[in-house]
Order: C-alpha cells, then structure tokens, then sequence
C-alpha cells in the first residue's frame, strides 16, 4: 500500500509536467503568424526594439517563458524595459532603453532607430515596466506549443 501511495504521488506531481509539453513546430507557426517578430528577433529574422529571444531557451527556464506570455507585466527585466523621454522641445520619444547615465540617455525607439539624448535636452523621463507586451489571447495549448519552441532556442540558429 505505501508503495503504490508513493507512485501516486509520483505520479500527481509530474502531471504537470507532462500537461506543459508542447509543440514546438506549432510554436513556431504561431510565433510567426502572431506579429511577434513585429517586436522580437529570433535569429536574423524580426525587430530589434523588443528583447531578443535567439537564445532565450538558455536564458529562462519554461516556467518563466509561460508567465512572460500569460502574464507579460509580472516581471519585466532591466534590459527590457521601456523609457519615455519627454524632451524640451515638448516632443515625446518612447523606446527600448538601452543606456542612461548622467549625461545621456540611449533607446532604441518603435522604428528600431538608435536614439540618443544628452539630459541638458530632456524634460524629464519615465522608466516603463507596465504594459509593454500585450496579453495575447491563447488557449493552453497554444502557450504550452510556444513555450516549447521558446525553449528549443538556445543558439543563433533557430530551429
């Protein structure tokens, strides 16, 4: 009897590993036909304003990649985030920051242009970590098909 109470225990807590396999070809093609690129490189292909997910499978575990998609505001890393630059001039300037200090400030803006501001011309700046990455609407085994191809990236060849 204690015996089988371990295998059932085995068994419910790797459940929910299984329940998280995906895959990852699907992923792919939903990564693609999504706009995701629209914000994310993934080897030679995308945009450059949003953080590059090349090698992301090295870098997050799954269950890390699967709160980034169900829940992209819950952790938002440095390098990732956003800045809004309100200049003198009254000209708002938002992109992906990717330098300050207390001379300049340098993002990377919506058109992937590299922006530099010397602070003598800002009004003032906001760090943004709300809101950058909209909540895609997925079923669960569309997220558990991403993850699985989020997670097989793991050098600068995407498979």
């Amino acid at each position: 009897m204690l015996q089988s109470l371990g295998v059932c225990v085995l068994a419910l807590a790797a459940a929910p590993l299984f329940a998280q396999s995906g895959d990852a070809a699907k992923g792919k093609a939903l990564v693609a036909s999504s706009g995701c690129t629209g914000c994310h490189r993934i080897g030679d292909q995308g945009s450059r304003t949003g953080p590059d997910l090349s090698e992301i499978g090295d870098k997050r575990t799954a269950e890390k990649l699967k709160t980034s998609l169900v829940d992209p505001d819950e952790e938002v890393l440095p390098e990732n985030r956003y800045v809004s630059v309100i200049l003198k001039d009254g000209s708002t300037v938002r992109g992906r920051i990717l330098n300050h200090d207390a001379m300049s400030v340098q993002l990377i803006d919506t058109k992937q242009d590299l922006r530099s501001f010397q602070t003598s011309a800002i009004k003032g700046y906001t760090i943004l970590t709300k809101g950058l990455m909209p909540k895609p609407q997925l079923s669960d085994g569309q997220v558990a098909d991403i993850v699985a191809y989020l997670s097989s990236l793991k050098g600068t060849e995407a498979p």
